[in-house]
């Protein structure tokens, strides 16, 4: 069942991601520190960040990057189960150690690092998440500009007003011109 399921996800997750932009090639045409903000964008920055701010790698799939996103998902579930781990182990040796000749409990400092590792990672991997999320969504937006402003038929409309005169007649012809680029 669980194999079934990894693979569905894994599917999905390469399924979705192959027909969209990539963050890995876009990346190599479009600087993200040029990128201004316009109107028609596609994927905000700002709710790109607040997204994986709430959920690591969320922000990654709002702009289309599945793969990239259930990474970084994948990562911050890694760290929280090393950090249960070091917790469990903590507490497991606070409560089995006692002194058998006393019958004190003996001070143990098993599991703390393993859970100050894993609450590193988590701290890590969350922040790292926002700020790709930020590179992504910008990276993207510029890439659909370019592919918008190359790859597309441009159509202009421009109104026109002159004015006619025929047998000393002057007639004020109004119309609409339009040009078309492929």
């Amino acid at each position: 069942m669980i194999k079934t399921l990894f693979l569905f996800i894994l599917f999905l997750a390469l399924g979705l991601n192959a027909n969209a932009q990539r963050y890995s090639t876009n990346k190599l045409s479009n600087d993200y520190h040029q990128y201004i903000p316009e109107y028609d964008d596609p994927y905000n920055p700002a709710i790109s960040g607040v997204c994986s701010f709430l959920i690591p790698g969320l922000g990654q799939m709002y702009s289309g990057e599945y793969g990239r996103g259930f990474a970084f998902l994948g990562g911050y579930t890694c760290c929280t189960i090393i950090a249960g781990v070091g917790m469990a182990q903590f507490f497991n040796s606070s409560m089995n150690s006692f002194n058998s000749d006393s019958g004190y409990p003996t001070r143990s400092n098993a599991g703390v690092g393993t859970f100050l590792v894993g609450i590193g990672g988590m701290a890590v991997v969350s922040i790292w998440s926002i700020v790709d999320a930020v590179k992504v969504a910008k990276v993207n937006d510029m890439y659909l500009r370019n592919f918008r402003r190359t790859s597309s038929v441009k159509l202009e409309l421009s109104p026109y007003v002159e004015q006619l005169s025929i047998n000393n007649q002057i007639t004020t012809p109004v119309g609409m011109t339009m040009k078309v680029n492929f």
